[in-house]
């Protein structure tokens, strides 16, 4: 099935987060779309919002976490018209302290995701506002970010470090997910709005959604009636803004997700979790480049599979590999080697041979 999945993330509070999780799951349920919406957030103020003013620890998000955790089915409550919600609690604040030394505990939730048959066509997650373990978590489960941020220069100051810290995501779980900037409580009768829409806009690029959040009295009008703004007003100029979203990300869906998005992410899954260290090493202090090529990256000459020198001449490169047989060659200064290293190796079609080597 087709499945995305969307984390919603901006460490500064006040910027429209948990608004735009509960308002866009919900548009997405109007088109007709089955939505979950997963509240990583242990002030489950989307939780509230869909009316549920209390629920039990173990059927919380908290369980997601645990050594025996229920499903995210068993977790999750039906609100009707095409949305569930995995409900949040308080005590989801303890879970940073508890797992944070546990081995691969970054993929709690990434491997909870695939791991079950989920028969929605989109998740989306609010996270809390830090970058914390569970932030991290919804980022490496979710193949889009969404960053909400308000027209206002400590909002972008903190897109800058929220920026770096999906870079890091990135390099030490081998994930890159799709990131995208929304500009929320846009003012478009003030001139201030207006100059740091300019800002963003240079800070994003084509990283940025053409749909723009307005400010709308309804947003806090419907908090304090604990309902979603399009029970409270579905025909709000903020419905409407989040309504225009969804369209959005419908058409980037069609246009950029692949075809069998579950078979996708069970390969992610078996890549970055079963994956093994493999370090390449090749001994030229003159050389100006060296690459590493083989199976393990279909052969391409990219900065991806480019050693880089150590002081004594020796060139490297780590690569995390998940279990099989791969053949290789390393290229220097544009010529092909064998691994003077290896033994193990294999006649290949061009008449000579393929250094060869295995991952269990």
């Amino acid at each position: 099935m087709n499945m995305q999945v969307c984390a919603v993330t901006n460490q500064k509070g006040g910027c429209g987060k948990t608004t735009t999780a509960l308002s866009l799951a919900h548009a997405l349920a109007i088109k007709g779309k089955r939505t979950l919406l997963i509240d990583l957030d242990p002030q489950a103020h989307a939780t509230m919002a869909c009316g549920i003013q209390s629920v039990e620890v173990q059927k919380s998000s908290y369980s997601i976490f645990k050594d025996n955790p229920f499903s995210i089915k068993a977790l999750a409550i039906d609100l009707g018209s095409n949305i569930d919600i995995v409900p949040s609690h308080i005590v989801l604040s303890t879970i940073e302290h508890d797992l944070k030394d546990t081995e691969n505990g970054l993929l709690i939730l990434f491997r909870t995701l695939i791991k079950e048959e989920l028969s929605y066509d989109n998740i989306i997650i609010d996270c809390p506002p830090n970058l914390g373990f569970l932030t991290f978590n919804a980022i490496r489960a979710s193949n889009q970010i969404i960053i909400p941020v308000e027209p206002s220069t400590f909002a972008l100051m903190g897109v800058s470090k929220l920026m770096s810290m999906i870079e890091l995501i990135k390099l030490k779980l081998h994930h890159s997910p799709v990131v995208k900037g929304l500009v929320t409580m846009y003012d478009p009768l003030a001139e201030f709005s207006q100059k740091m829409l300019f800002k963003i806009r240079n800070m994003f690029g084509d990283n940025l959604f053409r749909s723009i959040i307005t400010y709308d009295i309804a947003f806090k009008e419907s908090q304090e009636k604990f309902v979603p703004v399009f029970v409270h007003n579905k025909d709000s100029k903020g419905a409407h803004d989040y309504m225009n979203l969804a369209d959005e990300i419908l058409l980037l869906m069609n246009n950029d997700i692949p075809e069998h998005i579950y078979d996708h992410l069970q390969k992610i899954l078996f890549n970055n979790v079963y994956s093994k260290e493999k370090m390449f090493e090749y001994k030229a202090p003159t050389a100006k480049q060296v690459y590493v090529v083989g199976d393990f990256n279909d052969w391409k000459i990219n900065e991806d599979s480019k050693l880089e020198k150590n002081e004594t001449g020796v060139w490297q490169k780590r690569l995390f590999l998940a279990p099989g047989r791969y053949k290789y060659k390393y290229i220097v200064d544009g010529l092909y080697y064998e691994d003077p290293h290896n033994p193990k190796k294999e006649p290949n079609p061009y008449g000579n041979n393929d250094s060869v080597f295995e991952m269990n």
